[in-house]
């Protein structure tokens, strides 16, 4: 099995967290070029959730770099950069974004505004994480 240097998990958090925080992003552009009409007050629900994702994940952030760096083996497994709990919430957001995705009652603008608010918010994160492993490593 594959180990890397410890600190390199929050890189690796880091990069994992942008990239999925894109796709959602470009998710709720895709939401948003879609609907017929988009009212204002659609992007102040974007930086509504935007900004409670941002303290939320602030948190996250910070417990996980704690987490990781405690952690005893020089190099470690990359299956080591979540807990169990974390990947069971992983596996829990996945499935409600796509379940929330088909459900026909869903409508498409609440999709487009929340989800253009939640992928800056993990963008966000993951760029947290990255600054966080710089700092570790210098």
């Amino acid at each position: 099995m594959l180990k890397i240097p410890t600190k390199h998990l929050i890189l690796v958090n880091g990069l994992l967290w942008s990239a999925i925080g894109i796709k959602i992003l470009l998710t709720g552009i895709q939401y948003y070029r879609m609907l017929p009409h988009v009212h204002w007050w659609y992007f102040l629900a974007s930086a509504l959730v935007f900004a409670a994702f941002w303290f939320m994940f602030t948190g996250v952030v910070r417990k996980y770099t704690e987490r990781i760096l405690a952690l005893p083996e020089p190099r470690t497994s990359i299956f080591k950069t979540f807990s169990v709990k974390g990947y069971l919430v992983i596996a829990f957001m996945i499935t409600l974004g796509v379940t929330l995705r088909r459900i026909p009652q869903v409508p498409d603008s609440f999709i487009a505004w929340f989800y253009c608010g939640l992928g800056p918010g993990l963008f966000s994160a993951g760029i947290r994480f990255i600054l966080r492993w710089w700092k570790a490593i210098h």
